[in-house]
């Protein structure tokens, strides 16, 4: 199933861009001389147009958006200063137990003290406003200069070109241009240009230098067909593309390597296909006459379809050891085109929202899972819903326990149920036990409740500072304790150790500063209390504090 949306940022453009011109120089430099040469200019096409338009299709074969794309960076960010007024702040050292959730946050925290009021949570935001104009401001800039040079070089070239005159008399010309289906092509011939070439885009011209021999008929025929054939092959469009391309990513080296490759490749691809129509002793002649014509010019060779000295001894190698492609070559070069035009328009997608189902939980099995979304695509209404039913009607008929089954079953499920393929799917699995359950299998390993009304734990009668059951989602911890355990747990969740710290050991007093320093976050220090950094900044120790928003600002104000 594809999705397709005009939401691409402008930062993913570029880097996928980026990406898939790495990806040409490589096969560029692998096999130049093995492909016909009307392929990199198609793969250059596809680039452009991934740079100049905001599409994102998304489908089986997208690459996933970098967690670190899924924001723009100039976005704004949120800091860690929380200020949460409640009756009953907590004292340091309590205990937070949270399941299927990791780590306590704000609202787990308050839902284990009890709190009787509502939070007023206020964030501090940081608009890095200045950093994001500047970058702005550099941008348009070098946008709007990288423009003003190109339109600079195009009037100057222009004006050289103002005082052509037209040839109309020239039957030689005439015949040859009728010949080749161009009889509408105006030629001119110009005593300021060195070598000829095609300008114009609606009503594109040929200008021919005055220091040619026109008596050589040959050579005529030549120059034509071959500028001719850009003209069919509507190449100063794709070369007008490119330099759009360039004044939007002035900025990228790769997009200057491929405007360079872009105008060898067309070159390249345009000889490949005048050498096609001639024999081989024609071919020796087209080369004499390219090499002939070929001399120094100054001229910007992304302005116009010319001949050109640049790389001219490699075309004539070229020309030289042309052959003309078998059908398979030309089968794997038309594969190799295609499939690469689908990766490159399929390969990236815009961030997307990867939500599908909440937690889902069955007494009928161990395992709880939750679903989301590997890739960017629509699932209709009432997916959440659609979804969780799945996943639990998935649930209640698994007999194995195994969460690799469990997983398949219930990609295969979502995928037949929303048909798309199962790796657009990603599952979090993870165990979950009743209560009762639990604590019985913790007993057979040293784990008991200190008693009865709350989880506290006690790991052969020895308090648990720390307790983590990563595998279940719980962590447990407090100030004061005499050993810090890790529940571990074997592939289908059955407990297999228990690993214990006490103090002197490395990993335990690691965990000593850790909480140490997380303590102060949760202390209820006054404004005087307040430690001074090395730095001579200070900061405050009690998110949970109980000031008021306009307190908390006064008191940020106040800080050295």
């Amino acid at each position: 199933m594809l999705n397709f949306q005009m939401n691409m940022p402008y930062y993913l453009m570029a880097f996928y861009g980026s990406i898939m011109i790495l990806a040409v120089l490589l096969l560029r430099v692998l096999l130049k001389n093995r492909l016909p040469k009307f392929v990199f200019p198609v793969l250059w096409t596809g680039i452009i147009l991934r740079l100049l338009i905001p599409f994102s299709l998304s489908s089986p074969l997208s690459m996933r958006v970098p967690e670190w794309f899924m924001l723009s960076p100039f976005e704004a960010v949120t800091t860690d200063s929380v200020t949460a007024v409640a009756e009953d702040p907590p004292a340091p050292g309590t205990a937070f137990i949270t399941e299927k959730g990791g780590i306590p946050n704000v609202a787990q925290v308050a839902e284990e003290v009890s709190y009787s009021t509502a939070f007023e949570i206020a964030y501090t935001t940081y608009h890095p406003d200045s950093v994001y104009k500047w970058l702005l401001l550099a941008g348009f800039a070098g946008m709007f200069i990288t423009a003003g040079t190109m339109v600079f070089l195009k009037y100057r070239y222009a004006k050289r070109l103002g005082t052509s005159l037209l040839i109309e008399h020239n039957e030689t010309i005439n015949t040859l241009l009728r010949d080749a289906g161009m009889g509408h092509i105006l030629v001119f011939t110009n005593d300021e240009i060195a070598s000829p070439l095609v300008c114009g885009l609606l009503a594109p011209r040929i200008y021919l230098p005055t220091r040619m021999d026109f008596s050589n008929t040959e050579l005529l025929r030549h120059i034509l067909c071959h500028e001719t054939m850009h003209i069919r092959r509507k190449d100063n469009w794709m070369k007008l593309a490119m330099l759009i391309t360039l004044c939007a990513h002035w900025y990228n080296p790769l997009v200057w390597m491929m405007a360079k490759c872009l105008a060898s490749d067309l070159e390249s691809a345009c000889d490949e296909a005048v050498l096609r129509q001639y024999g081989e002793e024609d071919r020796k002649n087209y080369a004499l006459s390219l090499l002939a014509m070929a001399i120094t010019a100054n001229r910007p060779a992304l302005l116009y379809s010319a001949f050109s000295k640049t790389e001219v001894e490699k075309r004539i190698q070229n020309i030289v050891h042309y052959r003309k492609a078998s059908a398979l070559v030309l089968a794997l070069s038309i594969c190799l085109v295609l499939s690469g035009s689908v990766v490159f328009a399929t390969g990236g997608q815009a961030p997307f929202e990867t939500y599908l189902s909440s937690f889902c939980a069955s007494s009928a099995s161990r395992w709880g899972v939750r679903a989301s979304l590997a890739r960017g695509i629509s699932l209709g209404e009432n997916a959440e819903k659609k979804a969780s039913t799945i996943i639990f009607d998935v649930l209640a008929k698994d007999t194995t326990n195994d969460p690799d089954i469990l997983e398949n079953n219930i990609l295969s499920a979502l995928a037949d149920a929303f048909h798309v393929e199962k790796s657009a799917f990603v599952l979090d699995i993870s165990l979950c036990l009743d209560r009762e359950e639990l604590f019985a299998e913790y007993a057979r390993w040293g784990l008991e409740r200190k008693n009865t009304e709350n989880d506290v734990l006690l790991y052969n009668g020895e308090t648990i500072r720390t307790y983590s059951d990563p595998m279940l989602g719980r962590y447990y911890s407090q100030q004061e304790g005499d050993v810090d355990i890790t529940v571990v747990r074997s592939r289908l969740g059955d407990i297999t150790s228990i690993t214990a710290f006490h103090e002197g050991d490395a990993e335990f007093d690691r965990r000593t500063r850790e909480i140490e320093q997380n303590s102060r976050t949760y202390h209820n220090y006054t404004l005087d209390e307040q430690e001074v950094q090395p730095d001579g900044h200070g900061f405050i120790k009690d998110v949970y504090h109980n000031y008021t928003v306009d307190e908390q600002d006064a008191i940020v104000e106040e800080l050295p």
